[in-house]
């Protein structure tokens, strides 16, 4: 009576002290995670390392044309002659880092309302300027038409066309860089730049156009901010409605789903800490923590139930001991062995991943230790019914075939124990049947396809997809690209006419390709070259080679020619129509083909780059997948090492890993069979699956060593495995994959597939720890699955004692022990 006081004091203290570790915890929690979903910023360019060729590509164009992050804005009323258009320019230009017009002869003063809402639109980026540059179409078609260029109206329009210009010749826009600066605040930018046009162009902020990356970006933040602002109280009260249907508990309820709320707050936290902007990749941290802790939570819980159960006169002290001694390893060697593969993340070059396997391991580590300080005493607080105390289990180790008539169990009962024990004597065919099903899923993962258009993120009614949609009927292309043709240093001895019939021709090829609606270069400013040999004709060559040569003439403002000791670089602008079934990757394939094939007769040696906005998207996301794939890949792998060391056995360890891998090869297959492309989110369910397939097979291979170890067969080991611990995976797979389908509801596409993903990636990995992994350890394969490193025979629940006359052909005990003897 004294050692049952003296543990039901321990577990009592012990959980005061973890309840005021909560509290402390709690803190930073919720105020440094609040911090982290606010600073959410997806800047995928930005990600990957500076060596990357496309990376550096990207860099050069930055550094020599200033070119940010391209940002049009355009409304009904916005034409070339619209005093409007020409006041929103100069209120702009007002916060741009080059703020003269190229109208120098415009003049247009501001209201004392504009100037306000400008210095609003400093505040927000901490009193610093968000532009590199803003110029309107009516900005660039005075320059056209003014001396010393000169081109006429009708001629100017129609080299602005597809770029600056619409397809009636007057609707036009404003195009602005958005620095550094202005990108970190994009989100806040947005509406006060809407609101700002709005008020200067007097128009209903609704009907204004905002089109370009930092748009897109600033709404993927805002998605995503508001789906978790939104979705994630109705998941956690979700998961706590479950979790208690389940448990039958609210002391045990409680303590699960608050320390795996406040995981998910601690991991939060240390994005926070670590100074990265919370971005797509970090997204699904809270999540995988939140279900690698439910699921330790509900294990250990299960344990003690079924302690309790078993022995209902046992008090809740002796039971919480007997939970402890059964449950406590397998979870150390499920959340060690998924420490150890969230830590093999940290070796990939891509840093959010990094951090996303430094921070998923610390916050597995911290749930599994606050879960091992509050259960115990929750458990001791565990108020159990009369009928349930009342209920008996069927003895778990019949002497017949049948159940015996005694046995006060149900007909689902009695059907699901006969079946389940006739399965795992004929274990083959159901192996058999899941490597088909794997085989035949397996093709669709090389039918996989990855996609990073922005139209399929938001529903087809959003604010975003309709303003694009505007934009491009009525003013153009709305994705940017680049091709930079770099030429030696120019010298004095150099004809900068043969390089502007280089340019020109690559140009015009650009121009003719079916996805290019508008191009701009030097060409689009330059008057055709005369081929006479008159003397006008000669003496207008010689007034446009001056041009060109002249290092602050009217070319050089356009930001498109760039000289420098080590080469001189023309750039040439595209816009790209952007549709929903767009492929990026080809599409510029096809245009720097086209500009290679006008390059073959260049007089003047020359190299082609395509780079640009459309390029380093496309070429980063790429990446990301690519590494994303690597680093489960790599995940798995260290999974996989580490459970050969767990089981004693090579063949044991890659025989171990068939269930957990089941759940990934059978969704993404699926996913490439019917053709739906994978995005940032989608991969990362992956780790989110492997990690709790990983959690539920060690707690399973765990009970069945521990059973074999004590002289028990293999069909009664499995059979009892999977009786201890398939109650507790289905309910971790109600828990998880209920509360994340809340997410479902959300406007944002990526957020509401990663739940269905989720779900389904749940359940599959239950399919295949209930039905796959228990048939192989009732077959000629569960002898390498036996010897697990740390399984106690005498940590034994009711399913543990062995046999006297073990009633199955496979009875060889693993270990023999003095009790099987």
């Amino acid at each position: 009576m004294a050692k049952r006081r003296s543990f039901r004091s321990k577990y009592l203290r012990r959980m005061r002290w973890g309840i005021a570790l909560l509290i402390v915890l709690a803190i930073p929690a919720m105020i440094h995670s609040k911090a982290a979903i606010n600073s959410l910023l997806n800047l995928p360019s930005e990600w990957v390392p500076d060596s990357i060729p496309a990376k550096v590509d990207f860099n050069e164009l930055s550094s020599r044309f200033d070119v940010g992050e391209i940002l049009l804005f355009s409304w009904p009323g916005a034409t070339l002659d619209s005093p409007e258009l020409a006041r929103v320019s100069a209120a702009l230009q007002q916060i741009s880092e080059e703020p003269e017009t190229f109208d120098e002869t415009l003049d247009v003063e501001l209201t004392a309302e504009t100037k306000k809402a400008i210095g609003e639109l400093k505040a927000i980026c901490g009193g610093e300027i968000p532009f590199h540059w803003a110029r309107s179409g009516g900005d660039t078609l005075n320059q056209m038409t003014q001396a010393p260029l000169s081109l006429s109206v009708d001629a100017s329009v129609a080299r602005l066309k597809g770029f600056l210009v619409g397809p009636s010749g007057e609707q036009t826009c404003i195009i602005s860089s958005l620095n550094p600066v202005g990108t970190v605040h994009r989100r806040q930018l947005m509406p006060a730049l809407r609101d700002l046009i709005a008020g200067i162009a007097d128009v209903d902020p609704a009907t204004i156009a905002v089109v370009g990356g930092p748009r897109e970006g600033a709404d993927v933040d805002a998605a995503s901010i508001r789906s978790v602002e939104l979705f994630a109280p109705p998941s956690a009260i979700l998961a706590a409605i479950i979790c208690y249907i389940c448990l039958r508990s609210v002391a045990l309820t409680l303590a699960i789903s608050v320390v795996a709320v406040i995981g998910e707050g601690l991991v939060l936290a240390i994005v926070y800490y670590s100074g990265m902007p919370m971005n797509a990749v970090l997204v699904a941290l809270p999540p995988l923590v939140f279900v690698l802790t439910v699921s330790a939570g509900i294990h250990l819980s299960n344990y003690f139930l079924d302690a309790w159960q078993e022995f209902p006169d046992m008090s809740p002290a002796r039971a919480t001991r007997r939970a402890l001694k059964a449950g406590i390893m397998p979870c150390f060697l499920a959340s060690g062995t998924t420490v150890v593969g969230l830590g093999s993340l940290m070796l990939v070059r891509i840093e959010p991943i990094r951090l996303f396997g430094f921070a998923a391991a610390i916050g597995v580590i911290g749930t599994l230790a606050l879960l091992l300080m509050v259960l115990p005493g929750a458990m001791i607080l565990t108020k159990e019914t009369k009928e349930k105390r009342d209920r008996r289990r069927a003895p778990p180790h019949p002497t017949e075939d049948e159940i015996p008539e005694d046995v006060p169990a149900s007909a689902f009962s009695r059907w699901a124990y006969k079946t389940t024990r006739a399965r795992l004597a004929r274990p083959w065919p159901m192996i058999i049947l899941f490597l088909v099903i794997g085989g035949v899923f397996s093709a669709g993962l090389f039918r996989l396809q990855t996609s990073v258009n922005l139209l399929r993120m938001f529903s087809p009614d959003s604010s975003i997809r309709t303003e694009y949609a505007w934009f491009e009927e009525n003013v153009g292309p709305t994705s940017s690209a680049d091709a930079l043709l770099t030429f030696p240093p120019l010298t004095d001895d150099d004809n900068p006419l043969t390089r502007l019939a280089v340019v020109q021709n690559a140009h015009v090829s650009a121009l003719k390709m079916d996805s290019v609606g508008g191009v701009l270069s030097a060409i689009t400013f330059m008057r055709s070259v005369p081929t006479g040999r008159s003397i006008g004709a000669s003496s207008r060559r010689a007034a446009m080679v001056k041009m060109l040569r002249e290092p602050d003439g009217p070319l050089m403002k356009t930001n498109l020619i760039h000289r420098d000791s080590a080469a001189e670089t023309w750039r040439i602008s595209m816009r790209m129509w952007q549709k929903e079934d767009t492929n990026y990757s080809a599409e510029l394939l096809e245009i720097e083909k086209a500009i290679e094939d006008s390059l073959d007769d260049a007089e003047v040696p020359v190299e082609l780059t395509m780079t640009g906005h459309v390029a380093i998207v496309e070429e980063a996301q790429t990446i990301l997948l690519d590494d994303l794939f690597r680093s489960f890949l790599t995940a798995f792998a260290v999974v996989a090492m580490v459970m050969m060391v767990l089981l004693r056995s090579v063949i044991g360890g890659l025989i171990a890993m068939i269930p957990n891998l089941f759940p990934t090869v059978a969704l993404f297959g699926f996913m490439g069979l019917v053709g739906t492309p994978l995005d940032i989110g989608s991969v990362m369910t992956a780790s989110v699956a492997l990690g709790i397939a990983v959690d539920d097979t060690i707690h399973l291979l765990s009970r069945y060593g521990s059973r074999r170890a004590r002289g028990i067969g293999q069909i009664r080991a499995a059979h009892g495995a999977l009786a201890q611990c398939g109650w507790a995976m289905f309910q971790t797979t109600m828990v998880c994959g209920l509360s994340l389908m809340t997410y479902y509801f959300s406007d944002f596409v990526p957020t509401s597939q990663f739940s269905i993903l989720m779900f389904g990636l749940l359940t599959a990995a239950l399919f295949g720890d209930v039905f796959l992994a228990p048939s192989l350890m009732s077959s000629s394969l569960g002898r390498f699955l036996a010897r697990t490193v740390g399984v106690d025979p005498e940590a034994e629940l009711w399913s543990d004692e062995p046999s006297p006359e073990p009633i199955d052909a496979r009875r060889i005990p693993a270990r023999p022990t003095d009790s099987a003897q």
